[in-house]
């Protein structure tokens, strides 16, 4: 009975786990999309001319590695933390079901999540790139394979347990595992890191992961391939992390935070009151104001205040927007900070290539979701019974990710600067502000399309998600190391992005380039085309305005 309802829960989780389209993406789609694009990249080379090992049979199994990780870490993390903010564990406490029944369901959705990206990342490289298992070693591989599934699962209650903030578990499970997988040689396989940065590395477990499931695929390696030290690494931090949140898991938010929460709310209420008050008559001793709407400005500061208040609370959004870029940055110049690309040093084509993610993370991903989410829970129409015009709505979102783009830009360029002696003269600026705004404008109009057209947050997400990091791979944003096919490189050359991060290199280039014209014009005519979409979209929505 005890295995039945266990089993039933899982099921239950996992079910849950499928229709949530973000998280499906970013843990199963999101290395399945990595392994296809280096694959399509470096996947016919081979690490020796002699025996014809392809370089895919050592990045397919850290790819796993890296898909097991975000799921049983990163994803249940972010789940386990959502329930308990939203009354859920506390609410099945109060039933029959036993709490170890409970936390074994999530445990075992966990573990088929990770069974299933096992077998789709493997199953792809068996297929599609020539890669073979090593028979002697498929035991201690499979050993591996769960000994890591489990103790990242036990690192995913263990941070919810300690990390009180479901925002904050959500950066946690997201920004570092990313932060990780740069220097534990998951996704820079084989680079070189600065000595401290590999000693950092090896002291988490994701590295030991990743060596000892890649030493189980290496055919030039005898023996049973289990390795004593990374499984000794990895029990270690399973049973440190178990103990961890059997002595300080709890079921429900603290109190203090909900006090916190209500306290802002009758804060909040009270502020609205005086505002209504002022604006309905004057205070004692002081002249009435004159009755109007507020001035185009002030309409669209207070809704760039509202947008930006929106991007501070949501810590994960906040990382990936303004934090990653500069991560992304630093770690990627510290290991390849002599290469060139595109013809510039690499400091500076990363400082024009992440300022171009940061533009459409802000005014793609972010204002989509947002918008989509504001006519989800209901904001959109109650807007719409307001003075508030749609423009002022729109124009706050648009004027948060300017102001967002140009605040990482410049801490970007000071990090390029100061860091990796990049030399950015002032006749730069001018090119380099244009492009930002043009972009800016674009990938806000397409997000707004999209906003217009999902019926729900969570689709907007996946499809902006899923249009925009693929293109950051092709589009010469995420460097992925090799030329890629024709294909790919014409698919990068169709959309706006990679013409978005050229024009940026154009205009940083000490050397000197001419006006990137050609790729301003692909960039503007992106947004008269998607400005005619809007148009249409609104129209058959029933009107013109904001989606309510």
């Amino acid at each position: 009975m005890s295995v039945r309802l266990v089993a039933r829960l899982a099921r239950h989780e996992t079910l849950s786990f499928l229709r949530t389209p973000v998280t499906a993406f970013f843990t199963v789609a999101m290395p399945l999309l990595m392994t296809v694009i280096v694959g399509a990249a470096v996947g016919g080379g081979t690490v020796d001319p002699g025996s014809g090992v392809r370089v895919m049979q050592f990045v397919v199994p850290v790819m796993t590695v890296f898909g097991i990780a975000q799921g049983c870490f990163g994803a249940l993390a972010i789940h386990l933390a959502d329930l308990r903010d939203r009354g859920w564990l506390k609410r099945m406490r109060g039933t029959p079901v036993p709490a170890w029944a409970l936390m074994a369901g999530l445990a075992g959705a966990s573990l088929a999540i990770a069974a299933a990206t096992v077998v789709v990342l493997l199953g792809a490289g068996l297929v599609f790139y020539d890669v073979h298992l090593v028979w002697h070693t498929v035991p201690a591989l499979l050993v591996t394979l769960a000994l890591g599934a489990l103790c990242f699962t036990a690192l995913g209650f263990a941070v919810v347990a300690l990390v009180r903030n479901a925002a904050a578990v959500q950066l946690i499970g997201t920004g570092l595992l990313l932060a990780l997988a740069f220097i534990s040689d998951v996704i820079l396989v084989g680079a070189r890191m600065p000595a401290w940065l590999e000693t950092v590395g090896w002291v988490f477990p994701l590295r030991h992961f990743a060596e000892a499931v890649r030493d189980d695929f290496n055919p030039f390696l005898s023996g049973a391939g289990f390795h004593a030290d990374h499984l000794a690494v990895l029990a270690a931090w399973g049973l440190g992390a178990g103990a961890v949140a059997v002595r300080r898991f709890r079921w429900e938010r603290p109190q203090t935070r909900a006090a916190g929460t209500a306290g802002a709310v009758r804060t909040a209420g009270a502020a609205g009151a005086v505002r209504t008050a002022g604006a309905a008559g004057a205070a004692p001793g002081r002249p009435a104001r004159p009755a109007g709407r507020p001035r185009a400005w002030r309409l669209i500061g207070d809704q760039t205040a509202h947008a930006t208040l929106r991007l501070r609370r949501d810590l994960s959004t906040a990382f990936f927007t303004a934090v990653l870029p500069v991560l992304l940055l630093v770690l990627i110049s510290l290991v390849f900070g002599e290469a060139q690309v595109e013809g510039v040093r690499l400091p500076l084509f990363m400082l024009a290539a992440m300022t171009a993610y940061t533009v459409g993370v802000s005014a793609y991903v972010n204002l989509a979701e947002a918008v989509a989410g504001d006519r989800e829970r209901g904001v959109a129409k109650r807007l719409a019974g307001t003075p508030l015009p749609d423009w002022a709505y729109y124009a706050g979102w648009i004027a948060c990710a300017l102001w967002v783009t140009l605040a990482t830009a410049v801490v970007l360029a000071l990090v390029a600067a100061f860091g990796y002696d990049v030399r950015i003269g002032l006749p730069a600026v001018p090119a380099a502000l244009v492009t930002v705004l043009l972009g800016v404008a674009c990938f806000a109009v397409l997000g707004t399309l999209v906003a217009t057209l999902a019926p729900r947050a969570a689709t907007a997400n996946a499809i902006t998600l899923g249009t925009f990091l693929p293109l950051a791979f092709v589009s010469d944003v995420f460097v992925v190391g090799g030329p890629l096919p024709g294909v790919l490189e014409t698919a990068g050359d169709v959309f706006p992005l990679k013409h978005l991060s050229h024009a940026l290199v154009a205009a940083l280039d000490p050397a000197g380039r001419p006006w990137p014209w050609a790729d301003l014009a692909v960039v503007a005519a992106w947004t008269l085309a998607g400005v005619l979409a809007v148009a249409v979209a609104s129209g058959r929505r029933g009107r013109g305005g904001l989606p309510g």
